[in-house]
């Protein structure tokens, strides 16, 4: 950089270079000048910026890169070529009557423009009273005290640069905000389509497991009813053979009686020649009967394969009925307690929740199976003793440590693990009693219905949404009965103990003794 570019922006300064690009460049020009200087912006276009922070990061830039410096001063030269050759004409005193003149000065660009050519002007030794008037202007219009700079209104550098980081942070808290927001509609879509995917899982493993015992039933059917229609037309066809074997014997035995010897007559003769031809008819007769058998039995075996694929498919048409329990064994019943809801909303009550008395409303005079409770751990809360008493009362416990984000909210619920586990043991349940009072459980309520057990909800009233009630079967309200309340502590102190008065009997040796003496020492 030459010595003239150097005394240029060391006579400018900060403040009033930025004072020269504000009114000599537009905003065009600024975006040109500053994608020259290398200035980027991730993300957003350079003419998409503010004319305000074009100038300041250009101005910040040139302090620190002389590149910078020389591309502004070869374009505020190529700018200014016509106004400076004007200016250059003046005479001194036209000169020091116009930057005398606050009324030209303040007019559209006019001080940026001779605020440069103050700066870059070479004075002569002969213009020693024009060079201090300018030197004054010069000193006027460039410090951040002056009422010149203050009628400017330009913030300083360290108030741009703190202006500037505000506005980018602010603009990162709102994009994080609402990817935050995104990530965290994402995230129940995502829980909601692993449930339903869940319940569809369940509901095909069911389903595949109706149509092998289905298929398993028509098989069995089948062969029964095959054998039974086979059993059938045997039993007739024996019939008929053995009425066609009685028949010939008794043709045999006329045969036999009519036999004489060849002597006899021509009358005999003819006789048995007509009872060979009776015998050929009964024959023929016994062919047909054959013929007429083995067609009854083809048509039964048709009949046959038409009825076992009528009974597959109307086995296949009827639905399962649900599993009937054993006369006189009890409902089998779930467990499935939401301790964090139950926690919060017993708190408001300025109580804790009964375990004992809960279990029994849940129960009753049915037969308990699975007996969970989901627990969220906090480290600086010891929840030990809770968990020991849960676990006396037989209720498996299932823990998760509450975690802390980056941004400082907490994350730390069973929702999804807990649909889970009901969708799970539904098949093996005739009852599940969730104890919560949470709506995002409606739609696993209605699925689990779907399956075959029934649904209980038991919660506080008011801390139980409206669908959740709407979707059970049977909801249970918790009162006062289903609390432990802490006792207070006594404040009235007892009154103190009378101490018992010696009552002297008559022959008491002791007493008469005790008497003397006192009245010795009287």
């Amino acid at each position: 950089m030459s010595l003239q570019e150097q005394q240029i922006f060391d006579r400018l300064g900060d403040e009033g270079l930025m004072r020269v690009l504000d009114d000599l460049l537009d905003r065009n020009r600024l975006a040109r000048l500053a994608n020259a200087c290398g200035l980027k912006y991730p993300g957003m276009r350079t003419r998409s910026q503010k004319r305000e922070k074009l100038v300041t990061d250009l101005v910040d830039r040139a302090a620190d890169d002389a590149a910078t410096r020389k591309a502004i001063y070869r374009l505020l030269r190529k700018e200014t070529a016509l106004a400076r050759r004007r200016w250059n004409s003046l005479a001194s005193e036209s000169k020091a009557e116009r930057l005398s003149d606050p009324a030209f000065l303040n007019a559209k660009g006019n001080l940026g423009l001779h605020l440069y050519f103050l700066a870059a002007a070479d004075y002569e030794p002969q213009d020693e009273g024009f060079q201090r008037l300018a030197r004054q202007n010069l000193l006027r219009m460039t410090t951040n005290g002056s009422s010149t700079l203050a009628n400017t209104g330009k913030p300083s550098r360290e108030e741009t640069r703190l202006q500037k980081r505000v506005v980018e942070f602010e603009k990162k808290i709102v994009h994080l905000e609402s990817q935050l927001g995104k990530t965290r509609d994402h995230e129940k879509t995502l829980k909601r389509d692993l449930i339903q995917r869940k319940g569809d899982l369940a509901e095909s493993r069911m389903l595949a497991e109706r149509l092998r015992n289905e298929l398993a039933q028509a098989q069995a059917a089948a062969k029964l009813t095959k054998s039974g229609a086979a059993d059938q037309a045997g039993a007739e066809m024996g019939k008929a053979v053995r009425k066609l074997a009685s028949e010939q014997r008794k043709l045999t035995h006329r045969i036999e009686k009519l036999a004489v010897p060849a002597s006899r007559s021509r009358t005999e003769k003819d006789m048995l020649d007509k009872v060979g031809e009776t015998v050929e008819a009964l024959k023929k007769e016994l062919s047909s009967l054959r013929r007429e058998s083995t067609k009854i039995s083809e048509d039964q075996t048709k009949r046959l394969d038409e009825l076992s694929t009528t009974v597959a498919s109307t086995q296949r048409q009827t639905p399962k009925k649900k599993r009937a329990r054993s006369s006189g064994s009890a409902a089998r019943v779930g467990v499935f307690v939401d301790v964090q809801n139950m926690y919060y909303a017993a708190r408001r009550l300025k109580g804790k929740l009964d375990f004992d008395a809960l279990l029994k409303a849940a129960v009753r005079d049915r037969r308990l199976v699975q007996p969970t409770a989901y627990v969220v751990e906090s480290k600086e809360i010891d929840q030990s003793g809770f968990i020991a008493m849960l676990e006396q009362r037989a209720i498996e416990v299932r823990r998760k440590t509450l975690s802390v984000r980056a941004d400082g909210s907490m994350k730390g619920d069973w929702d999804m693990e807990l649909a889970l586990d009901i969708l799970d043991a539904a098949p093996r349940l005739d009852v599940v009693v969730l104890v919560s009072g949470d709506g995002d459980f409606t739609s696993l309520v209605k699925r689990v219905k779907q399956m075959g057990p029934r649904v209980e909800v038991i919660g506080f009233p008011r801390n139980t949404a409206k669908s959740l009630l709407e979707a059970a079967d049977h909801f249970t309200p918790l009162d006062r009965k289903f609390m432990i309340y802490p006792r207070r502590p006594k404040t009235a102190t007892p009154p103190p103990r009378l101490r018992k008065k010696t009552v002297t009997k008559p022959g008491d040796s002791t007493a008469r003794s005790s008497a003397a003496e006192a009245r010795k020492t009287g």
